[in-house]
């Protein structure tokens, strides 16, 4: 009786493994047979950040004694030169405006002491920080990253990808012949 139980446990067993080498091509054949776009992802989805923006029309960078007025800044192809004022710093309206999801905000002015003079004479320290108010009544928090100088026909800045931050530009040089920029990283809506 044993050597029955044992022949019939053995070819059942030799079914199932067959079956078992059989199927597995098979399935897999199947599995790579659906299309990408049918594949359920198993990832769980990105929570999505409600965006918050507005234009900007003052700059305050407390640690520095800076608050201005923010106008609209347009560059004008024809004279080749972008609009600048002697009192105001000026929005780049060809920029992101202010927001909590991505881009740059690019501000901009001269560096005497109605503008920007004020970090001609020293940088912002690491970590300070630089409020953005806007017309619609938000405020952006932004602490201070660093600053880098470029030649004046240097745009490599203008196509940022990436987190929000604010750009500012300031002339500077023996002879305002470079162009300084002071990048804040964003660090939340405050209102």
């Amino acid at each position: 009786m044993r050597f029955y139980t044992a022949s019939a446990l053995l070819y059942l067993m030799s079914i199932a493994g067959i079956g078992f080498a059989l199927y597995t091509p098979y399935v897999a054949a199947q599995a790579s047979a659906i299309s990408p776009s049918a594949k359920v992802a198993i990832h769980p989805a990105e929570p999505t950040v409600p965006l918050i923006e507005g234009t900007p029309t003052r700059i305050v960078i407390p640690s520095r004694y800076v608050d201005l007025p923010l106008i609209p800044g347009t560059y004008d192809k024809a004279t080749d030169s972008w609009t600048l004022s002697g009192y105001e710093a000026q929005f780049a309206t060809a920029s992101t405006p202010a927001n909590n999801t991505g881009g740059e905000t690019f501000v901009y002015g001269h560096n005497n002491d109605y503008v920007f003079g004020a970090l001609r004479h020293a940088a912002p320290v690491v970590g300070a920080e630089a409020l953005i108010y806007t017309s619609n009544g938000h405020e952006f928090a932004y602490t201070f990253e660093k600053t880098w100088s470029v030649g004046p026909y240097d745009v490599s800045t203008i196509n940022y990808q990436g987190p929000p931050v604010l750009l500012i530009q300031t002339c500077t040089g023996s002879f305002n012949e470079l162009r300084t920029m002071y990048l804040f990283k964003f660090e939340k809506v405050v209102r």
